[in-house]
């Protein structure tokens, strides 16, 4: 996967639909793939003027400690709510995340091995529903080998998925 930042990746990775918001951000920072720092660089840059957000924009150490919560608590200032596992936006975030994520792997010159292990070990980072296993083959545990992709598979997932997506916003 891209190492750099993720926000940029996934504008650029999902050019058509709605700026990034909170839904993205939030679980963009419960994967792991967002730091404190990008986040609070993400705030500072947007026109964003309540209390809890300015709050989190402004931390640092030591303060960052509290760091998640008061990233739900302006999610929450901004949107009336922050998303939660579980639930319709987080979904629609997860999709989001997974689509870009999996548009960046297509466009790596990766062999279907290759691709079948970066798709494995993206399916495990982000908890994704099940509609992802068929997009990879994997060797019985008792076999060697490493999963394979199925590069047909992945495109018809991306262009369901994005419909989806584009409908939802």
């Amino acid at each position: 996967m891209v190492i750099g930042n993720w926000l940029a990746l996934l504008q650029r990775q999902s050019p058509n639909l709605a700026p990034i918001g909170w839904d993205e951000v939030v679980v963009g920072y419960d994967f792991g793939f967002l730091k404190p720092e990008e986040i609070q660089s993400w705030v500072r840059d947007s026109d964003f003027t309540g209390e809890a957000c300015l709050h989190l924009g402004a931390l640092i150490d030591p303060e960052l400690i509290t760091f998640e919560a008061c990233l739900w608590r302006a999610a929450a200032e901004v949107t009336g709510k922050a998303p939660r596992p579980g639930g319709q936006r987080w979904a629609k975030a997860q999709d989001r995340w997974r689509v870009a994520l999996l548009r960046d792997l297509m466009e790596a010159p990766l062999s279907l091995e290759a691709l079948g292990v970066a798709v494995e070990t993206l399916y495990e980072c982000v908890g994704c529903p099940e509609d992802m296993l068929g997009l990879w083959t994997a060797p019985s545990p008792w076999q060697k080998g490493v999963p394979v992709a199925w590069r047909e598979g992945i495109e018809a997932f991306l262009h369901r998925t994005e419909q989806t997506l584009a409908v939802a916003s």
